[in-house]
Protein backbone atom coordinates (compact mmCIF):
# COMPACT_ATOMS: atom_id res chain seq x y z
CA UNK A 1 0.00 0.00 0.00
CA UNK A 2 1.23 3.57 -0.73
CA UNK A 3 0.70 6.28 0.78
CA UNK A 4 -0.01 9.99 -1.21
CA UNK A 5 0.35 13.02 0.00
CA UNK A 6 -1.23 15.98 -1.40
CA UNK A 7 1.35 19.32 -0.79
CA UNK A 8 -0.79 21.92 -2.45
CA UNK A 9 -3.18 22.78 0.23
CA UNK A 10 0.08 23.68 2.17
CA UNK A 11 1.31 24.98 -1.07
CA UNK A 12 -1.46 27.44 -1.05
CA UNK A 13 -1.91 28.29 2.60
CA UNK A 14 1.68 29.38 2.61
CA UNK A 15 1.19 31.67 -0.83
CA UNK A 16 -2.30 33.12 0.81
CA UNK A 17 0.11 33.33 3.87
CA UNK A 18 2.74 35.74 1.85
CA UNK A 19 -0.07 37.52 -0.07
CA UNK A 20 -1.63 38.75 3.72
CA UNK A 21 2.05 39.72 4.70
CA UNK A 22 2.33 41.53 0.92
CA UNK A 23 -0.93 43.52 1.76
CA UNK A 24 -0.64 44.13 5.43
CA UNK A 25 3.00 45.95 4.24
CA UNK A 26 1.38 47.99 1.43
CA UNK A 27 -1.47 49.10 4.00
CA UNK A 28 1.81 50.14 6.83
CA UNK A 29 3.53 51.86 4.15
CA UNK A 30 0.07 53.47 3.14
CA UNK A 31 0.11 54.66 6.17
CA UNK A 32 3.26 56.10 6.96
CA UNK A 33 3.59 58.01 3.77
CA UNK A 34 0.30 59.62 5.01
CA UNK A 35 1.07 60.68 8.26
CA UNK A 36 4.49 61.74 6.68
CA UNK A 37 2.57 63.33 3.67
CA UNK A 38 0.15 64.80 6.44
CA UNK A 39 3.28 66.27 8.81
CA UNK A 40 5.09 67.92 5.43
CA UNK A 41 1.58 69.56 4.65
CA UNK A 42 1.25 70.66 8.42
CA UNK A 43 5.06 72.42 8.44
CA UNK A 44 4.19 73.80 5.05
CA UNK A 45 1.06 75.12 6.16
CA UNK A 46 2.71 76.85 9.58
CA UNK A 47 5.61 78.02 7.51
CA UNK A 48 3.53 79.51 5.50
CA UNK A 49 1.68 80.99 8.29
CA UNK A 50 4.33 82.64 9.96
CA UNK A 51 5.68 84.25 6.76
CA UNK A 52 2.45 85.87 5.95
CA UNK A 53 2.60 87.17 9.83
CA UNK A 54 6.30 88.41 9.60
CA UNK A 55 5.06 90.37 6.04
CA UNK A 56 1.86 92.24 7.83
CA UNK A 57 3.97 93.30 10.79
CA UNK A 58 6.82 94.46 8.62
CA UNK A 59 4.59 96.56 6.76
CA UNK A 60 2.94 97.45 9.82
CA UNK A 61 5.60 98.69 11.53
CA UNK A 62 6.51 100.50 8.22
CA UNK A 63 3.25 102.42 8.03
CA UNK A 64 4.02 103.24 11.46
CA UNK A 65 7.70 104.30 10.38
CA UNK A 66 6.53 106.26 7.59
CA UNK A 67 3.54 108.22 9.58
CA UNK A 68 6.39 109.19 12.48
CA UNK A 69 8.81 110.65 9.12
CA UNK A 70 5.79 112.70 8.04
CA UNK A 71 5.25 114.49 11.18
CA UNK A 72 7.24 117.80 11.39
CA UNK A 73 9.78 118.77 14.58
CA UNK A 74 9.78 115.23 16.09
CA UNK A 75 13.03 114.66 16.21
CA UNK A 76 13.83 118.16 17.51
CA UNK A 77 11.33 117.53 20.07
CA UNK A 78 12.41 114.43 21.00
CA UNK A 79 15.65 115.43 21.44
CA UNK A 80 13.94 118.21 23.52
CA UNK A 81 12.88 115.74 26.24
CA UNK A 82 16.12 114.26 26.61
CA UNK A 83 17.47 117.53 27.36
CA UNK A 84 14.86 118.38 29.74
CA UNK A 85 14.80 115.14 31.27
CA UNK A 86 19.00 115.05 32.03
CA UNK A 87 18.45 119.10 33.36
CA UNK A 88 17.33 117.49 36.43
CA UNK A 89 20.53 115.74 37.15
CA UNK A 90 22.59 118.60 36.11
CA UNK A 91 20.58 120.68 38.32
CA UNK A 92 21.31 118.47 41.39
CA UNK A 93 25.24 118.89 40.57
CA UNK A 94 24.97 122.45 40.28
CA UNK A 95 26.10 122.64 43.75
CA UNK A 96 28.71 120.40 43.65
CA UNK A 97 30.20 122.42 40.87
CA UNK A 98 29.48 125.76 42.80
CA UNK A 99 31.77 124.71 45.60
CA UNK A 100 34.37 123.88 43.37
CA UNK A 101 34.53 127.26 41.52
CA UNK A 102 34.47 128.75 45.36
CA UNK A 103 37.82 126.54 45.66
CA UNK A 104 39.19 127.65 42.60
CA UNK A 105 38.36 131.57 42.63
CA UNK A 106 40.66 131.43 46.22
CA UNK A 107 43.94 130.94 43.75
CA UNK A 108 44.43 133.55 41.57
CA UNK A 109 42.26 131.78 38.89
CA UNK A 110 44.38 132.89 35.91
CA UNK A 111 47.02 130.75 37.06
CA UNK A 112 45.04 127.40 36.17
CA UNK A 113 43.14 127.26 33.27
CA UNK A 114 40.66 124.38 33.13
CA UNK A 115 39.89 121.83 30.09
CA UNK A 116 37.10 119.93 31.29
CA UNK A 117 34.89 118.89 34.61
CA UNK A 118 33.14 116.06 35.00
CA UNK A 119 31.11 114.49 37.52
CA UNK A 120 30.57 110.93 37.16
CA UNK A 121 27.60 108.64 39.45
CA UNK A 122 29.27 107.96 41.93
CA UNK A 123 30.24 111.55 42.89
CA UNK A 124 33.83 111.94 41.88
CA UNK A 125 34.91 115.13 40.25
CA UNK A 126 37.14 114.87 37.76
CA UNK A 127 39.29 118.26 36.61
CA UNK A 128 41.92 118.50 33.60
CA UNK A 129 43.74 121.52 32.62
CA UNK A 130 47.11 123.19 32.29
CA UNK A 131 48.96 125.79 34.50
CA UNK A 132 52.06 127.87 34.52
CA UNK A 133 53.55 125.95 37.42
CA UNK A 134 53.34 122.39 39.48
CA UNK A 135 53.33 124.75 42.52
CA UNK A 136 49.99 125.83 41.25
CA UNK A 137 48.14 122.32 40.17
CA UNK A 138 49.31 121.42 44.21
CA UNK A 139 47.43 124.71 45.54
CA UNK A 140 44.61 123.90 43.26
CA UNK A 141 44.34 120.23 45.32
CA UNK A 142 45.10 121.85 48.40
CA UNK A 143 42.26 124.51 47.96
CA UNK A 144 39.70 121.81 47.23
CA UNK A 145 40.95 119.83 50.20
CA UNK A 146 40.31 123.18 52.52
CA UNK A 147 37.18 124.03 50.91
CA UNK A 148 34.57 123.92 54.09
CA UNK A 149 37.32 123.73 56.41
CA UNK A 150 39.44 127.05 56.22
CA UNK A 151 38.54 128.04 52.97
CA UNK A 152 34.67 129.30 51.90
CA UNK A 153 31.94 131.84 53.51
CA UNK A 154 31.34 129.72 56.32
CA UNK A 155 34.33 127.54 56.70
CA UNK A 156 35.26 126.17 60.24
CA UNK A 157 37.97 123.75 61.20
CA UNK A 158 35.45 121.52 62.92
CA UNK A 159 33.28 121.47 59.23
CA UNK A 160 33.98 118.58 57.15
CA UNK A 161 35.27 118.88 53.76
CA UNK A 162 33.48 119.22 50.18
CA UNK A 163 36.02 117.50 48.37
CA UNK A 164 37.83 114.29 49.87
CA UNK A 165 40.20 112.15 48.65
CA UNK A 166 41.76 114.57 46.61
CA UNK A 167 44.62 113.46 44.12
CA UNK A 168 46.33 114.79 41.29
CA UNK A 169 46.66 111.80 39.29
CA UNK A 170 48.52 113.00 36.05
CA UNK A 171 50.74 116.14 35.50
CA UNK A 172 53.18 116.64 32.84
CA UNK A 173 54.89 118.84 31.06
CA UNK A 174 56.96 118.34 27.36
CA UNK A 175 59.84 121.07 28.01
CA UNK A 176 60.88 123.98 29.68
CA UNK A 177 58.77 126.92 28.26
CA UNK A 178 55.51 124.63 27.76
CA UNK A 179 52.63 124.73 30.61
CA UNK A 180 51.95 121.81 33.15
CA UNK A 181 48.94 119.53 32.30
CA UNK A 182 47.14 117.90 34.98
CA UNK A 183 44.33 115.06 35.60
CA UNK A 184 42.94 116.11 39.27
CA UNK A 185 40.44 113.94 40.72
CA UNK A 186 37.93 114.35 44.04
CA UNK A 187 35.42 112.35 45.62
CA UNK A 188 32.35 114.94 46.38
CA UNK A 189 30.46 114.68 50.00
CA UNK A 190 26.71 115.02 48.98
CA UNK A 191 25.72 114.79 52.29
CA UNK A 192 28.26 117.56 53.28
CA UNK A 193 27.48 119.88 50.09
CA UNK A 194 23.33 119.84 50.59
CA UNK A 195 23.37 120.65 54.23
CA UNK A 196 25.97 123.35 53.47
CA UNK A 197 27.76 122.62 56.27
Amino acid sequence: MSVRLNLLPDLRQQRLKDKQRRQSALVIAVIVWSVAGGVTLLFALYNGTQSYAINQTTKKINDKKAQLQDINGLTDALTAQQHLASLAALYGKRTYLSKFFDAYSSLAPGSVALNALKINNTNILTISGSSDTYTNVTKLAAAMAAENVTIGANAKAANQPYFTAVSIDDVSRTDAGSPVTFSLTATISPEVVANGK
